[in-house]
C-alpha cells in the first residue's frame, strides 16, 4: 500500500479534534468522518503513524484499530503541517520527488515556517 500524505494530515487533525483523554478513537469512526479514504487507508496510515512514533494505536483482531493518543512527536509534526497555506506549499515542494518520508515532510514544513518568519 501507499502512504497517502493527505490522509496522514487528515488523521492527525481528526485525532487532535475528536479524541478525548481516556478514550479511544476507533478506525471505523475516523473513516466515517474522513469518508474520502477507505478503511484500509485509515488502518494502514494509523499503522505507519504508530511506527513513526506519532500515534499510540491498538490493533484489534477484527481488522480495526483504536488510537489511544497522539505523542509529543506527533504534536510537533502536526504543528508543522497544520496551517493550510503551509501544507499547500509543502505539498508543492515535495511533489517534485517520487516519494518523500514523513521526517522529510516535517523538515520541509519547518523550513517553510522558518522562511515565513524571516529567520
Amino acid at each position: 500500500m501507499k502512504l497517502i500524505h493527505d490522509c496522514v494530515r487528515d488523521i492527525m487533525l481528526d485525532i487532535e479534534k475528536n479524541l478525548n483523554l481516556h478514550e479511544i478513537a476507533r478506525s471505523t469512526d475516523i473513516q466515517e468522518r474522513l469518508n474520502k479514504y477507505s478503511h484500509d487507508d485509515i488502518y494502514y496510515t494509523c499503522q505507519k503513524l504508530q511506527e513513526a512514533g506519532y500515534l499510540k494505536v491498538d490493533f484489534f483482531i477484527n481488522g480495526s484499530c483504536g488510537v489511544e493518543s497522539m505523542t509529543y512527536n506527533g504534536h510537533q509534526f502536526l504543528d508543522s503541517i497544520r496551517d493550510d497555506g503551509i501544507w499547500k506549499e509543502v505539498k508543492s515542494k515535495i511533489s517534485k520527488l517520487a516519494s518523500v518520508s514523513l521526517p522529510i515532510i516535517h523538515q520541509v514544513a519547518s523550513q517553510v515556517i522558518i522562511n515565513k518568519l524571516g529567520l
